[in-house]
């Protein structure tokens, strides 16, 4: 898994949400990346940590008229194996960085995500054992040198190319 991976496909509409604001219907948020706005989704893992940065990279169109929301979101992730192909997923803290942010403070914006042992707990009262199952997982379905596959716990798919 070591390095970057860019996103082929996904079935999850989500992945690219925060990047949506264009609307194309009358629901409160938007259904479409506004024209001009490029995405790139992708990933970089060290394996030797076990860290993974899931981002989402945008670029044209403009901040000022809230048609690109953020320059990049950046998502750190640890990764641990629990099998030969599930991970466990611990969302540790996210990033956001805005050049058109109108206060110097959210130019650079970091978060951090609760304690893996929250999730835990939160497992645990939910009637499953998190070494097994825990809250956020993916199994990998297919994996070469180039091409990854793998399933989240939800059932969303995503297939991945080295970058």
């Amino acid at each position: 898994l070591n390095g970057p991976w860019k996103l082929l496909f996904t079935n999850a509409k989500d992945a690219e949400a925060p990047a949506r604001t264009e609307k194309n219907n009358d629901k409160k948020f938007g259904d479409e990346v506004a024209q001009g706005v490029q995405v790139k989704t992708g990933q970089r893992i060290t394996a030797s940590n076990g860290e993974c940065v899931n981002y989402i990279q945008l670029s044209g169109g403009d901040t000022e008229s809230g048609k690109r929301p953020f320059d990049q979101l950046e998502i750190t992730i640890q990764m641990t194996p629990l099998s030969d192909t599930r991970v466990r997923l611990d969302f540790r803290k996210g990033r956001v960085l805005n050049g058109g942010a109108p206060l110097d403070f959210f130019k650079d914006f970091t978060f951090n995500f609760p304690p893996p042992s929250f999730n835990d707990l939160v497992a645990r009262l939910r009637g499953m054992d998190p070494s097994v199952e825990p809250q956020a997982y993916f199994d990998i379905l297919y994996i070469d040198e180039e091409i990854r596959a793998h399933r989240t716990g939800e059932g969303k798919i995503f297939v991945q190319r080295r970058d």
